[in-house]
């Protein structure tokens, strides 16, 4: 008799979790039929963070429940921080908004920048389109193989405004691990660097994203024309097994932090983030909804017609490296202040 009880309650359980669930669902998509979801872009329309913005409001409302419409709409200024500024205090909290995140606005927030009016560690993640690691590299008349030429040798290489990831990552470089470099700041594009160093104007580049190498200029490989030296992101890169991750040029464990707090903006790539108010079942159903848009056949071949390389992470991981950034021991932003040389903040 007791053994049929229990079996009873375990049924009356289940049932009442297989309820619940089916409410949540129902209630989820009660509130976003005939809604419409705005993400936000913290940038002018045609650049990557507007691209991905386009492709996941193509895509992502048929896996949420109630099938909302989508609409992008562009906030540029401050990289991104006036759309997150105006997002996390006067936007909406109930699942109708969300924002793709520039990949510095956390960094920002560890670094005292005065203009950050959001908390990073409350934005709840929704998953993350791309990303990839970023190089400094040597053209190969340089006479520079081995970023271990650089304690010796000069390398003079180009960058674009003062910033931009092309001079803040070797100017860091430079001063965390004293390696020789020289940088030519200025430049108004990447095109603009390239042409540059294939006319021996420069000798190098601050930092160029892999994908844009093997898009723009896949021969720099195919004939070595490009040495990259080391790589900025967490870890090495597969198709770069030899090449160090720059935290790995750290001589010590607190250099070695500061440094991986500006690599690891290449982990974040391009992600999507809700504000904190948001309800769970409803961040829960984007998420969920996230997931299966990055398998959908349909969006991966968008992806593939634009060039795009899918490389997925889930909203709990993007959550992990903004939790990386602002958790960093209080000596290792120090020492990145100083390298930044940035008294602004």
């Amino acid at each position: 008799m007791l053994a049929v009880l229990r079996a009873c309650a375990i049924v009356l359980v289940t049932m009442a979790a297989l309820s619940g669930e089916a409410a949540s669902a129902d209630s989820v998509a009660d509130f976003y039929q005939g809604k419409r979801i705005t993400i936000l872009v913290g940038a002018a329309p045609g650049p990557a963070y507007d691209l991905y913005a386009r492709m996941l409001a193509g895509h992502i409302g048929k896996y949420i429940p109630g099938n909302p419409s989508f609409i992008v709409r562009n906030m540029p200024g401050a990289g991104g921080m006036v759309a997150l500024n105006s997002l996390y205090n006067q936007g909406p909290q109930d699942g109708t908004a969300l924002i793709t995140l520039h990949i510095a606005l956390p960094l920002e927030q560890a670094l005292g920048n005065k203009a950050v009016h959001y908390d990073a560690r409350k934005l709840i993640g929704i998953g993350r389109f791309a990303a990839g690691n970023t190089v400094t590299g040597a053209w190969h008349s340089a006479g520079v193989t081995s970023y271990k030429d650089l304690f010796e040798k000069q390398l003079v290489i180009g960058g674009g405004q003062a910033s931009s990831n092309t001079v803040t990552f070797p100017t860091v470089a430079q001063k965390l691990f004293g390696l020789k470099l020289k940088i030519v700041a200025g430049y108004e594009s990447m095109n603009e660097q390239l042409l540059a160093m294939e006319r021996g104007e420069i000798q190098g580049l601050g930092s160029i994203s892999l994908a844009s190498l093997h898009d723009w200029k896949p021969e720099y490989f195919s004939r070595k024309l490009f040495i990259p030296l080391f790589q900025w992101g967490l870890a090495r890169e597969p198709e770069l097994p030899d090449i160090p991750a720059v935290g790995e040029l750290g001589k010590n464990p607190v250099d070695r932090t500061a440094v991986e707090l500006l690599a690891a903006q290449m982990d974040l790539g391009r992600s999507f983030f809700l504000p904190p108010g948001v309800p769970r079942e409803r961040a829960a159903a984007l998420r969920a909804a996230f997931d299966a848009m990055v398998a959908d056949p349909d969006f991966l071949a968008e992806a593939k017609k634009t060039g795009t390389e899918v490389r997925y992470g889930s909203g709990a991981d993007m959550e992990a490296v903004i939790a990386r950034v602002l958790n960093a021991p209080p000596p290792a932003i120090q020492r990145l202040k100083e390298a930044l040389g940035d008294d602004a903040r």
